[in-house]
């Protein structure tokens, strides 16, 4: 049942008691035009301050022009107006992820090798055999996604003779679980220029094996990059494609708005490209990005960002830039205050590294800050936290409050100084991705960290207590398989795997309620993103965003919030997705 959770497509209605009193549109005692569309007899959770409840909202033009009773929503209704009968379903404003890679994920469902992050190495060998049967000529296999559990494997040569066993001279690159490192044969090594010679890009490495000195195959971080960069490219209709693919996946799970983490001009087009043809049925943000994953551009940030209006449309909003700080936890690429545990390559006083100093940190959030962007930064550990909090300290000094909220991702693991710093410096605490249950991949933090420490993950009841704005992001497809809200909305209240693999609890004292869980999930991601006004609740005037579910998340156990079924997704006040 839970598994199902996460793909489930089928819909059963269930019909609740109606709400009571909500928000009518401004000047209401004049006699308003009518609406497009009036919806009447719904339970919807309005997310609104002071008036959470309304049984009705009548739409106009792709807003919201009034919220509240059935009643009030009569003098909306003329001849051309369509009224729908919500039967008593619940309904909310529509789920805004602020941290995906969309074009990442469709990329892999459309053009990609399947592989499940779970899958053992001799899983992994036999699946890409059978890609490299159905390959032809001298084609690329890419694939997707290894699990860290594979780590040690891909450090020693043996894997990549197993593995160039199987591709028959096809050239084979494929990125892990948290997509900051990857694996490639020896043909795709060839056609990358990657020699056992050959220098590692500065917070990258080419893993050779520690006995024979040979290339593994693997590519830690930043060396990741230089085999991407030799895999050919797609035709921007290839490119829309993707993006389609995968914001069709985000309607189904009832999301309206997103932002795509780390946009390289490429991916950009596309969004831009999907938008003009008519085809993009979210609200998308890019990050302006150097690149992700697996595309890659040859421009600077400064220059990307430049020329950010050359990929703004109707529904693209090219208003976000992102960069690293750090890694991942689980490859020691992350920074924290106090040492990993001791190991043999790294010795007992590693505490990883950053990417960038504080100077040149501070330098990038003032400039972008100065620019009127929203920036985000990927902070994973405690002490890359601390930096980011720094330079966006430093912005707010030299170019005072700008008024915009900036954004630390993956600020999992935080001192307790910093705490009541992201209220004060409007830092958004980019809850991504879903890991704040017990899961593999806890398990593979607390083989870098100890146990204790890597259970002490995401502070969200303290963090809301001291004031601090948190966002959710799914980081589809890194991390996780598909962007399903629903298993991290359970799993803030608590606390506990949503799909009951994992025994236990993860920081229990850490569980929030269910009110304050789904205002992350809205108003949350639309003040993260610097769009407060424009979504993130019901109420006149703004865009009507809206799912309806097939259950009341308030009426059931906690432990069921994941079996949640969007059956409809109304974007700008169109349904983009029905359940079948």
């Amino acid at each position: 049942m839970k598994f199902s959770a996460l793909f489930r497509s089928a819909a059963v209605a269930a019909i609740i008691a109606a709400g009571a009193c909500a928000e009518n549109a401004p000047g209401a005692g004049a006699a308003p035009s009518t609406a497009d569309t009036v919806l009447k007899n719904g339970h919807i959770y309005t997310i609104a301050e002071g008036s959470p409840w309304a049984e009705a909202v009548a739409i106009k033009g792709g807003k919201f022009v009034a919220v509240g009773s059935n009643a009030d929503m009569e003098k909306w209704v003329g001849e051309g107006t369509v009224v729908e009968d919500l039967g008593g379903k619940f309904a909310m404003p529509g789920i805004i992820d602020e941290h995906s890679h969309p074009y990442v994920a469709g990329d892999e469902a459309l053009y990609q090798c399947q592989i499940p992050f779970t899958a053992s190495f001799d899983e992994l060998v036999s699946i890409i055999a059978g890609c490299a049967a159905a390959s032809s000529g001298d084609d690329w296999i890419v694939a997707s996604a290894w699990g860290s559990h594979l780590l040690a494997t891909f450090s020693v040569d043996g894997a990549l003779a197993e593995i160039d066993a199987v591709t028959a001279g096809h050239p084979l690159i494929m990125r892990d679980d948290t997509a900051h490192n990857a694996f490639a044969n020896s043909a795709a090594l060839a056609k990358a220029g990657i020699t056992k010679e050959s220098e590692a890009p500065e917070q990258g490495e080419f893993v050779k094996d520690p006995k024979s000195g040979e290339l593994t195959g693997l590519l830690l971080e930043l060396a990741s990059r230089v085999g991407w960069v030799a895999v050919p490219a797609h035709t921007p209709e290839e490119d829309a494609a993707a993006v389609k693919q995968a914001v069709g996946i985000l309607n189904g799970f009832g999301v309206t708005t997103f932002l795509d983490a780390a946009a390289a001009p490429r991916i950009a087009s596309a969004y831009k490209l999907l938008d003009e043809e008519g085809g993009l049925t979210a609200r998308a943000g890019v990050a302006m990005n150097e690149g992700v994953i697996n595309v890659y551009a040859d421009e600077t940030i400064e220059q990307i960002v430049a020329r950010r209006d050359d990929f703004r449309s109707e529904n693209v909003m090219p208003d976000y830039v992102k960069f690293f700080l750090d890694g991942v936890p689980t490859s020691w690429t992350s920074a924290f205050v106090e040492p990993y545990l001791p190991t043999e390559a790294y010795g007992a006083d590693f505490h990883g590294e950053m990417h960038h100093s504080l100077e040149h940190l501070s330098e990038l959030v003032t400039l972008f800050d100065k620019m009127g962007l929203t920036i985000k930064i990927h902070a994973a550990a405690d002490a890359s936290v601390n930096r980011a909090l720094d330079a966006i300290e430093a912005a707010r000094t030299a170019n005072g409050d700008t008024g915009k909220y900036h954004q630390i991702a993956h600020a999992g693991y935080i001192v307790d100084s910093d705490l009541p710093r992201f209220k004060k410096l409007r830092a958004v605490v980019d809850a991504c991705p879903i890991l704040w249950f017990p899961s593999p991949i806890i398990d593979a933090i607390a083989v870098t960290i100890g146990r204790e420490r890597a259970e002490h993950y995401w502070p969200f009841r303290t963090l809301l207590d001291d004031g601090a704005v948190i966002a959710y992001g799914s980081d589809w497809p890194a991390a996780t398989p598909v962007p399903n809200p629903w298993l991290g909305i359970e799993a803030m209240v608590t606390r506990k795997d949503p799909l009951a693999q994992t025994p236990g609890a993860l920081w229990p004292e850490q569980a929030i309620s269910l009110e304050e869980t789904l205002k992350i999930f809205t108003m949350g991601g639309a003040t993260a993103m610097n769009i407060a006004d424009v979504t993130g609740s019901i109420e006149a005037g703004k865009s009507a965003d809206m799912i309806v579910l097939d259950r009341n998340p308030f009426e059931i156990p906690a432990d069921d919030i994941s079996d949640v079924v969007v059956l409809d997704t109304i974007y700008k006040g169109k349904t983009v997705h029905q359940a079948e």
